[in-house]
């Protein structure tokens, strides 16, 4: 039986970033029809948010902590938070569901090993280039925006995540 992962929080491992893999950032690649599509759903490449540290909505920057903050990758292929376990979750397919809904399905799993991964459904509602909601397939809710690094607790400051976030 698969364990669980909790404390998601892209619906919730410090990530090894490189600067060198970075996109640009608020470079979103247009949708693509997918093939035999009836629905009319768009695949798209990844979600239209700016790569960096993400906070759940209801907290301030300042304030952030392992258990409301995570990373999106600078190619916005996959997201890791810092729990205990830290964890990572992959972008394993995203659809456009409306102008500003996305389903995407992730693979999430411990970096620490011992912990098998868990696949997801999640809705995302973008709000922003720098914010959103989302629910995944059994109901948990979360929200966040971006946060400057600079606005962050000291101790986010000094992690070497790269150049991509500002």
């Amino acid at each position: 039986m698969k364990e669980r992962t909790t404390g998601l929080l892209l619906p919730g491992l410090v990530l090894v970033l490189c600067a060198a893999c970075g996109a640009p950032a608020g470079v979103v690649p247009e949708a693509v029809a997918p093939p035999g599509s009836d629905d009319g759903a768009a695949v798209v490449e990844r979600l239209p948010l700016r790569p960096g540290y993400y906070v759940a909505a209801d907290i301030p920057c300042g304030e952030a902590s392992n258990a409301t903050v995570h990373v999106l990758r600078p190619d916005g292929g996959s997201y890791g938070g810092f729990t205990t376990p830290p964890y990572t979750c992959t972008f394993i397919g995203i659809t456009r569901a409306g102008p500003s809904s996305y389903r995407a399905n992730e693979e999430c799993g411990s970096d620490h090993g011992g912990r098998g991964t868990e696949t997801m459904a999640v809705t995302y509602e973008v709000l922003s280039d720098t914010s959103y909601r989302s629910v995944n397939a059994d109901g948990w809710e979360s929200s966040a925006r971006r946060c400057p690094e600079r606005q962050l607790p000291a101790f986010w400051q000094e992690l070497d995540l790269g150049d991509y976030v500002d």
